[in-house]
């Protein structure tokens, strides 16, 4: 694990959310529990089209606050992503897709705004390897090589095609994600102190931060940075 990463005060908003102790739980749903949510999305998504296309996506089956659907080819990770409120910012930790109890649903963060430049999706490690688990694996060099490319569909028809950047693994009781949503050279700055760097990045396009628990230490969590290649 690197030196802890330290912030100045200048730099204004600092993310919060990795303290959040709930994330970094391994959590293993009753099998009974993630088989009727299973089936209850079952329908939402066609598996007819492309990942580089828009998925045939039922949105009206799913919560309004379901704002996007994120997947990641050749791994598990397909799955829908709400817009956290801020005046319940962590429900999504434990609320499915249909806004019911459930073990959780990636969430964008409460604070960030569509101008944010940096946009945190935070996401379950499942024990049986679903959500997003395989966002852990990311540390490894050639396995973010080889799975660097992810596709974000909107709500709105949208498709945001990312590229990974840069992986890092951070002390959730000590470090945090990056000093700002909306500052272009601290984004870049931050990122570029990744533990793995992939692509240099100027700052000059959104960044998606995809970030699960892992457990390099007893609080880790692995961020991956993946920037528009779109806009």
């Amino acid at each position: 694990m690197k030196k802890l990463k330290k912030v100045a005060e200048a730099l204004g908003l600092v993310l919060a959310a990795f303290a959040v102790a709930a994330l970094c739980t391994w959590i293993a749903a009753d099998d009974s529990d993630k088989a009727e949510i299973a089936q209850s999305l079952e329908g939402a998504v066609s598996e007819e089209s492309e990942h580089e296309e828009p998925r045939g996506i039922d949105w009206d089956s799913l919560s309004q606050e379901i704002v996007a659907w994120v997947e990641v080819p050749n791994t598990s990770i397909s799955q829908p992503v709400a817009k956290a409120d801020k005046q319940n910012p962590n429900a999504y930790l434990y609320l499915d897709a249909l806004g019911q109890g459930g073990y959780g649903t990636p969430y964008i963060d409460a604070d960030c705004t569509e101008g944010s430049l940096l946009v945190p999706i935070y996401g379950h490690n499942m024990s049986d390897s679903s959500v997003f688990a395989d966002f852990a694996k990311y540390s490894d060099e050639d396995y973010a090589r080889n799975h660097s490319r992810i596709f974000l569909h909107t709500r709105d028809g949208g498709t945001y095609e990312l590229s990974v950047i840069a992986v890092d693994v951070v002390d959730a009781s000590a470090e945090t994600a990056c000093p700002s949503f909306d500052d272009p050279g601290a984004i870049a700055e931050w990122v570029g102190n990744s533990d793995l760097v992939l692509h240099e990045h100027y700052g000059s396009s959104k960044v998606f931060a995809f970030t699960t628990c892992s457990y390099q230490t007893v609080n880790s969590r692995t961020v991956v940075y993946a920037a528009t290649t779109n806009e």
